[in-house]
């Protein structure tokens, strides 16, 4: 899987709110995050057409030497046996009006 995505902020910016777990929190939609839980921890609610499922886990985002991040998640359906494993790396370039990001892995669900 690989995408590309433009963001109208400059490359230092997103660096910064990568490092900030908070922030990360803030940018996932649908995140009930549970209290003080780092790395970023809590609920997230999954709708595909009519059918939803609630997972719970856990996100980590971590910068690597050469400039990259790597993303780690892994949940469990909260009201299933169901499982999501997530490894995605993401690289930000800047451009003349802010950044394009590109994110690239795997996602792999059981259940």
């Amino acid at each position: 899987m690989e995408h590309e995505v433009f963001v109208p902020v400059p490359a230092q910016r997103l660096r910064a709110a990568l490092a900030d777990p908070a922030r990360v929190a803030r940018a996932v939609p649908g995140l009930q995050q549970d209290t003080g839980a780092e790395p970023v921890a809590g609920r997230l609610k999954v709708r595909v057409g009519s059918h939803s499922v609630t997972y719970r886990g856990t996100l980590r985002v971590s910068a690597r030497d050469d400039g990259t991040y790597a993303v780690e998640g892994a949940a469990t359906e909260s009201r299933g046996t169901g499982t999501v494993d997530l490894a995605l790396t993401i690289r930000l370039h800047d451009t003349d009006d802010g950044s394009t990001l590109t994110f690239g892995g795997a996602v792999s669900a059981d259940g």
